[in-house]
């Protein structure tokens, strides 16, 4: 019997990640769903000398709001799906957005990108997770705060 999915998380029956992705569509609405071969290829290669077939997700979730991620994890307790969050998945040290075991769910946070506040004084940054490297260099530039920031442009602050 094969699945619709292309990954199914470990333990969790097709009927049951049904209902989930069911209850994920009604929170961050059907765009924001991601179940599809091509959709989630981006979330599937590492950066590591293994298959990438091992890190396959069964899903992908673009939250924009706190709210929706404190949904989503109710959602996942509910039915024993397993989450990876990301920020924008371009960790220096991760190296990628793939998941760590096949079947999970990828949390991408990079939509969520808002600069919050700057304290030039006490010289940091309150940002949402999907904010870069160059996002918050441009904010420090364009705002003439003369704080100097160096890194790479790509990356998220969060990874």
């Amino acid at each position: 019997m094969t699945s619709k999915y292309i990954a199914l998380p470990k333990g969790v029956s097709e009927k049951a990640f049904d209902s989930a992705i069911s209850e994920f569509r009604n929170v961050l609405g059907d765009t924001a769903v991601l179940t599809s071969a091509t959709q989630l290829a981006p979330y599937t290669k590492t950066m590591m000398p293994v298959s990438d077939a091992e890190h396959t997700p069964s899903a992908a979730l673009l939250a924009t709001t706190v709210e929706q991620i404190q949904k989503i994890v109710a959602v996942c307790n509910q039915y024993k799906v397993p989450l990876w969050t990301i920020s924008t998945g371009k960790n220096l040290g991760y190296g990628s957005a793939a998941p760590a075991q096949r079947g999970q769910v990828v949390l991408d946070l990079k939509r969520m990108n808002r600069i919050l506040e700057v304290d030039k004084d006490l010289a940091y940054a309150l940002v949402e997770p999907g904010v870069t490297y160059q996002q918050l260099y441009d904010y420090i530039k364009e705002h003439k705060l003369g704080l100097w920031l160096s890194m790479p442009a790509p990356s998220a602050i969060a990874g």
